[in-house]
């Protein structure tokens, strides 16, 4: 593992997110003192070997001790350590994984003591024997179940055998000066009703006025609140699918929605997810506010993989943004990623017994397999020290839509896992260029 010292860390007009972590230094009276040290991670997507940087807060005593773990991803996806080492750190330093020949995936921790089961840092990188990773597409390892068309062809037949019902009621004393806010609940798969906020400019539907849309999705867990664009001249679908937000009054999942019927692809939950994204367009496309040949699809995280599937699965979509995805490329990204869920699905598709079921459920809602459909405009942003849905997600997903579609993949150095303003300017700028 090489070390050196580099003051040059950021690339141009790039903000640094810093991690701060409190680490016991041992003063002269024997009390521990507090002090800050910060990292960053460059999983080396443009070629190379990945790098970890290091460097201690302003006011931080120096040195800094602090012990660095490298380590490989075994057959058994178990962490084996190739290298360990205290270090001083004292100023900005670079240390490079060590790595070797072939396909790995490699990471390394920053911890307080040379065994830890809980580091401070844990970051991990896809290695190429140095070839750009920002190329992959995970056609070795991540490919569609043979009936993958007929799942989601009859996936819409089944939600077509539900009317939407759409009750909408106006919300009193919305503060806006352009727009007007209505709460919207549609039956959708099996009967299960879905709650969405609809938000529109004053004059749409007047006079055969009408608005490009934007149908925003929500991260994991979250309720998707209304968002209120309609100054920008858009109109906008806040919808919560099942088990998320005010949806949650009428059907929650009795355990962590990502794992329900897991092993039952027919009935696992994103199946009925995304049905209930789909329902939402239903409505969008109805509406005499909307101009339906102008829907975008929109998320982070979970939305993310929401904006991406969605803009595979319905041809309805005319553009999609997609920031931070969840649930691409997932045979890399459980193992990749060292906080959120990941684990809880590495664990799913390991398990002896119904593995290859839970693996099968999820090749099916796999975004990047979806993303083989997209036919629209899609912008894809990932943060490079992302660890919860790590950047590989938006990469794969990118490089799977067809060669004539225009998509764009955009890198954050400095982001983790997160909606930061850059990506919101960036997202506008997409609307403007492929939405009015």
């Amino acid at each position: 593992m090489k070390a050196s010292k580099d003051h040059n860390l950021l690339l141009p007009g790039l903000f640094i997110l810093t991690f701060f972590l409190l680490l016991p230094l041992p003063e002269a009276n024997g009390e521990d003192a507090f002090r800050y040290i910060d990292a960053l991670f460059d999983p080396a997507l443009d070629g190379g070997e990945p790098e970890l940087i290091l460097f201690p807060a302003d006011d931080a005593p120096l040195p800094v001790p602090v012990w660095i773990r490298a380590y490989v991803l075994d057959d058994d996806d178990q962490p084996v350590t190739r290298a360990s080492q205290l270090l001083t750190v004292s100023d900005t330093m670079r240390y490079t994984l060590p790595v070797e020949s072939g396909r790995e995936i490699v990471g390394i921790s920053v911890q307080k003591e040379e065994e830890s089961e809980s580091p401070w840092f844990d970051f991990r990188a896809l290695y190429l024997d140095g070839s750009p990773v920002i190329d992959y597409n995970a056609e070795e390892v991540n490919t569609r179940p043979d009936d993958f068309y007929r799942y989601w062809e009859d996936a819409r037949e089944r939600l077509s055998q539900t009317d939407p019902q759409p009750q909408i009621e106006e919300v009193p004393d919305f503060e806006s000066e352009t727009g007007r806010l209505y709460r919207v609940t549609l039956q959708s798969w099996d009967d299960v009703p879905v709650v969405g906020w609809f938000v529109v400019p004053e004059d749409a539907g007047e006079n055969g006025k009408t608005y490009p849309a934007i149908q925003i999705m929500p991260g994991w867990g979250a309720e998707q609140p209304p968002m209120d664009r309609t100054a920008e001249g858009f109109v906008t679908f806040s919808l919560n699918p099942r088990s998320h937000g005010p949806s949650r009054e009428y059907f929650e999942t009795p355990v962590a929605h990502h794992l329900w019927n897991i092993d039952q692809p027919e009935e696992y939950y994103y199946r009925a997810a995304y049905m209930d994204g789909v329902r939402g367009l239903d409505f969008l496309s109805d509406r005499r506010e909307v101009d339906a040949e102008r829907i975008a699809v929109e998320g982070g995280s979970q939305g993310g993989a929401f904006a991406i599937a969605l803009a595979g699965l319905d041809n309805r979509v005319a553009a999609a943004v997609a920031n931070v995805p969840y649930i691409s490329n997932i045979p890399d990204y459980i193992r990749l990623s060292t906080s959120g869920s990941g684990g809880e699905f590495l664990e799913k598709v390991r398990n002896p017994e119904n593995g290859e079921t839970a693996a099968r459920s999820l090749a099916y809602i796999d975004a990047a397999n979806i993303a083989y459909d997209i036919n629209v405009p899609t912008q894809i942003i990932v943060g490079e020290q992302d660890v919860v849905t790590p950047p590989l997600n938006g990469v794969v997903a990118r490089n799977r839509i067809p060669e004539h579609v225009p998509a764009e993949l955009l890198r954050e150095f400095s982001a983790g896992h997160e909606i930061t303003n850059f990506m919101r300017e960036s997202n506008l700028r997409w609307y403007r260029e492929h939405l009015k």
